[in-house]
C-alpha cells in the first residue's frame, strides 16, 4: 500500500505503511526495500536527515540494493554533503550503471 501512496503523492500516508512494514520486519528479506521506501517518502517530505538514515539502514541490510544508494546521494545533496553525494551517486552507477536517477 505505500507504493500507492507514494504514487497518489499522499507521502505521510506512505510513511505510515513503511512504518508499519519496518516495525513488523526490521530486519527480514525484504527490510532493506521498507527502509528505502521508507526514505522516498522522507525524500519527498523534506525531512533528509531521516531519509540519510533510512538509505543507510537499507545499505546496512543489502549493500547491493542501488536504489538505496541513489537516495542516500539525493538525501545528502539536499543537506549540503556533496562529496558524500557524489560518493553514493557513484556507488549507485557502480551497481546499476542505466539507473537514470544517479546520471
Amino acid at each position: 500500500r505505500g507504493n500507492e501512496h507514494m504514487s497518489n503523492k499522499e507521502y505521510e500516508k506512505a510513511l505510515h505503511q513503511y512504518n508499519q512494514a519496518v516495525q513488523m520486519s526490521p530486519s527480514g528479506p525484504h527490510s532493506h526495500v521498507y527502509y528505502s521506501n521508507r526514505a522516498a517518502a522522507y525524500c519527498y517530505m523534506a525531512e533528509y536527515q531521516a531519509a540519510s538514515n533510512d538509505c543507510r539502514s537499507s545499505i546496512h541490510r543489502n549493500p547491493i540494493y542501488e536504489k538505496a544508494h541513489a537516495r542516500l546521494g539525493l538525501s545528502l545533496f539536499f543537506q549540503g554533503e556533496y562529496e558524500g553525494a557524489i560518493d553514493a551517486y557513484n556507488k549507485s552507477l557502480e551497481l546499476d550503471p542505466k539507473n537514470k536517477a544517479s546520471l
